[in-house]
């Protein structure tokens, strides 16, 4: 027999879609108070928000008829013009108060600035609920009291306590990221816990969140192209990370999980960072209301564009220009904050002056020898004639900032009475100096004016090699020498042509057949014996997935990344002085060379300011 079903038992069934945990409610109702207008935020929550949520701000209120309707299914007030494909708002896929009131113990209080008056709503997780009169200033307060009481068994479901309290602090940022014209705070089991004021910019509220060394190893992007908008910063290639938790996407300022950017990202970062790490990244991408559907997942987090390849093809080549001009010479400042740190600790507390750390031996030094130009062996570089050496000339440079000549991306900070400003560097220009000693044939000491710089030179030549290898404009094919029939859909065959161009660049001739078949005739030759079936169905499945060639460019990155590696200068190589300046200068002129092949860091600059502080020379 067919019934239907009661409203709260709809709205409970609601609720798991769009309150997967405690963060889901966070979620929802900070966004709610953000299409509040409020300026202050504040949320609290106890035993991770399974005992207690509470979210207040002094936004526009409600009044006493609009307090008893916000708990009704599909009442809002964010769609005055009623359509679904022109949101301006964080609504709409059914308003989420009705479903956390299913499920949860919740009161509402508000006060509406046009009326000098205070309700309270109280709901016991079913459809009755009362409502009184209250005291409150401006703004609204919801508290939500036993989560999922009403339906206990989603309980079984939740992480433990530090996961949830993690994922609502993680919501907590993501929003705070991006309103920086909000001030916020977070409070855990009665303790103040964070504090965001308002910030003039989001450069400041990046360093709130993730402190000045995020902030120093990152660079900016902003780029407008007709009706599409990208902003935010994007990590140098050495600052990665082991998992894409620091990668934080936004369109139209709404947090967001799209394969799309994910893609974009990997691309334009392919070959720069290693195998199974993940670029920094917070992005904000704006583009006309009409072009995105918000409604493609309940809890909002997943979207749909109108011409998602327009999106992906924007994104891939503006990233790559951001790449290129900012961040590809440059690596990240941890290693210098690392050795500092590291050495500092040693000293401290020591008042002799002839004091050695224990994990520094005498020794050592004495391996760092002056190179006799006179014992060197065949070198691939040809060393250009060294014409009154010398240091090279200063640059310009904030002496108020000890990172300004690290040759990376920079955190500038002047403070006054009133703010304090963040200013980066976005300079790519690099001057490794001259060459004056090689530590165990494999370090290159070099310096100018300002800086003491350090150069791996085989990760430096695996760099050079590669960059050289991949400026050829198309791949060598190989003739199979049987070719392959390859069954294809039609709409796989729609791929294939579209991408044509791209497809055999990479060396990979093929022939259609049949509307339903095609003969492969030729594979890249640089990637020698290659099973013919498993290379085409990933590359199109990743074609249906994300509209490019990930695995084959992988492929091939890895093959160049081989080449160049065993085709490079090796570490233990003596080289001469000439030698080691054609490196040098090689480098200076090399895109990407802030990292090798697989990542991994070329060169490191430190700073004479650096320096002072170490040596105590304040």
């Amino acid at each position: 027999m067919i019934k239907i079903l009661s409203q709260n038992l709809i709205n409970q069934i609601a609720a798991g879609e769009v309150i997967e945990r405690p963060s889901s409610v966070i979620k929802e109702l900070m966004e709610n108070a953000i299409d509040a207008r409020a300026t202050e935020i504040n949320v609290k929550i106890i035993n991770a928000g399974k005992s207690f949520i509470s979210i207040s701000d002094n936004g526009i209120g409600m009044d006493k008829d609009s307090l008893q309707l916000c708990i009704l299914s599909h009442a809002t007030s964010k769609l005055s013009n009623e359509n679904l494909f022109d949101i301006h708002t964080f609504g709409f896929r059914g308003e989420a108060l009705p479903s956390i009131v299913s499920i949860a113990r919740v009161s509402i209080t508000s006060s509406n600035s046009n009326t000098n008056e205070a309700w309270c709503l109280q709901s016991n997780g079913k459809e009755q609920c009362s409502i009184l009169p209250s005291t409150r200033i401006k703004g609204t307060t919801v508290e939500v009291q036993d989560l999922f009481f009403a339906t206990p068994a989603r309980l079984k479901f939740l992480k433990s306590d530090a996961t949830e309290s993690d994922a609502c602090l993680q919501t907590f940022n993501r929003i705070a990221l991006a309103f920086n014209k909000i001030s916020f705070t977070f409070q855990e089991d009665n303790k103040k816990i964070i504090s965001y004021p308002v910030e003039n910019n989001l450069n400041q509220r990046i360093c709130n969140i993730f402190g000045t060394t995020f902030f120093e190893n990152v660079f900016p992007v902003d780029i407008k192209q007709d009706n599409f908008s990208l902003s935010g910063v994007i990590g140098v290639p050495t600052f990665n990370k082991s998992s894409s938790l620091y990668q934080y996407f936004f369109v139209n300022n709404r947090f967001v999980k799209d394969k799309i950017f994910t893609s974009a990202l990997k691309v334009a970062y392919s070959g720069l960072v290693p195998h199974g790490r993940f670029p920094v990244a917070i992005l904000f991408f704006s583009l006309p209301y009409s072009d995105v559907d918000v409604n493609a997942h309940p809890s909002k987090i997943e979207i749909r564009f109108r011409n998602s390849d327009k999106v992906r093809s924007f994104l891939i080549t503006e990233l790559k220009k951001a790449i290129s001009s900012f961040g590809s010479k440059k690596s990240t400042t941890e290693t210098i904050h690392n050795f500092y740190d590291n050495i500092s600790q040693n000293f401290s507390d020591k008042n002799s002056a002839s004091y050695v750390p224990s994990n520094i031996s005498i020794s050592n030094f004495s391996k760092i020898e002056k190179i006799n130009t006179k014992d060197f062996g065949a070198s691939i570089y040809q060393p250009h004639k060294i014409e009154n050496y010398h240091l090279s000339e200063p640059k310009k440079t904030d002496e108020n900032n000890p990172y300004t000549a690290y040759n990376l991306s920079k955190l500038s900070i002047q403070k006054n009475t009133e703010q304090t400003v963040f200013e980066q560097d976005t300079s790519n220009e690099i001057d490794l100096g001259n060459p004056l000693y090689q530590i165990a044939n494999t370090y290159i000491v070099a310096a100018n004016n300002d800086n003491l710089i350090i150069v791996d030179q085989h990760a430096a030549a695996e760099r050079i090699t590669l960059e050289k290898l991949q400026s050829f404009s198309k791949l060598e094919s190989q003739n199979l020498l049987l070719p392959e029939m390859y069954p294809i859909k039609q709409s796989q065959l729609e791929l294939l042509e579209k991408n044509k161009e791209l497809i055999n660049k990479f060396g990979i001739i093929y022939e259609i057949l049949t509307s339903d078949m095609i003969m492969i005739q030729a594979l890249p030759s640089i990637l020698g014996h290659c099973d013919v079936k498993p290379l085409i169905n990933d590359i199109l499945d990743e074609l249906e997935t994300f509209g490019n060639v990930q695995t084959l460019q992988e492929k091939i990155q890895l093959m160049l990344s081989t080449i160049s590696c065993h085709g490079s200068l090796r570490a233990g190589k003596k080289l001469s002085i000439e030698e080691m300046d054609s490196l040098l200068r090689q480098m200076e002129k090399t895109p990407n060379i802030a990292q090798c092949c697989h990542g991994r860091p070329s060169y490191i600059t430190i700073n004479y300011k650096i320096l002072n502080k170490f040596f105590e020379r304040y």
